[in-house]
């Protein structure tokens, strides 16, 4: 049986350096992230596991596992399952278990925003990368010409309560994921009701291409400010109404994808 100061003094190790990863990881890549994150979830185990020796002594061994059980599983089953889109719009940002990156620490944290279009409420879910003194658009990482995720991680996915247009698209209620290929000048939307597979766009594949609702062409145009890391936004209608567009602005470029109530 584990001592009370034992059990103290790990839980504000193990603390520490959830607490620590967690701050860290959005200004790490390569093999510095790999070791955090390995750290970080060796940090978790032993939480979990110091869960149990306290409780234990409280309510059983039995009684103990199933509390830490359930609380480890529970922010899982929050995003994994694809709850209905009111329901969504409540929870966190969905996140694709079956797939080994979700797993790690992410130096592109998830970003949300919520917003109305006409009758229905919207969410956005997307990874926020950062420039980090590269060249994302129209570089290496993002090139022109190419189908680029909208974002980190997952595909950047809208939730909506209805039917939306997205620059002349009509999307269904529930959940679609937002493609783009970024241009000089023009950029290409692209809406697909397949959200399942992880946003690295060699998994954008045959099957996944079949499932698109369609394609538009939006103009892309130079920011008032820089911006280090991918940040969307949505602009109101007249007089604050419900939001007209939906506006992305990364390093020195701003793109408006014009927005209006479904069919």
């Amino acid at each position: 049986m584990i001592t009370r100061r034992a059990a103290r003094w790990g839980a504000v190790a193990c603390g520490a350096i959830l607490l620590g990863g967690l701050r860290l990881a959005p200004g790490l890549t390569g093999t510095p992230l790999l070791v955090v994150t390995v750290a970080w979830l060796l940090a978790l185990v032993g939480m979990l596991w110091l869960a149990v020796q306290v409780l234990r002594a409280m309510i059983g061994t039995g009684a103990a596992l199933l509390v830490v059980v359930a609380a480890a599983v529970t922010p899982i089953l929050l995003t994994a399952v694809p709850y209905s889109p009111e329901w969504s719009l409540r929870l966190p940002c969905p996140r694709n278990w079956a797939w080994l990156p979700t797993w790690r620490l992410r130096p592109s944290p998830m970003g949300s925003l919520r917003f109305d279009v006409g009758e229905s409420q919207v969410k956005l879910c997307y990874g926020r990368p950062a420039a980090r003194g590269r060249k994302m658009l129209g570089g290496p990482p993002v090139p022109f010409g190419r189908l680029w995720r909208a974002g980190a991680n997952e595909p950047t996915t809208l939730i909506s309560t209805a039917p939306i247009v997205i620059a002349g698209v009509s999307i269904p209620e529930g959940r679609t994921a937002l493609y783009l290929v970024p241009g000089p000048e023009t950029w290409e939307v692209v809406l697909n009701t397949s959200t399942s597979q992880w946003g690295i766009e060699s998994e954008y594949t045959d099957a996944v291409r079949q499932t698109e609702l369609g394609r538009a062409i939006v103009r892309a145009e130079a920011s008032a400010a820089y911006r280090e890391r991918l940040t969307f936004t949505a602009e109101p209608g007249p007089s604050a109404g419900p939001a007209r567009s939906l506006v992305l602005e990364w390093e020195g470029v701003r793109v408006v994808f014009p927005m209006g109530k479904g069919p």
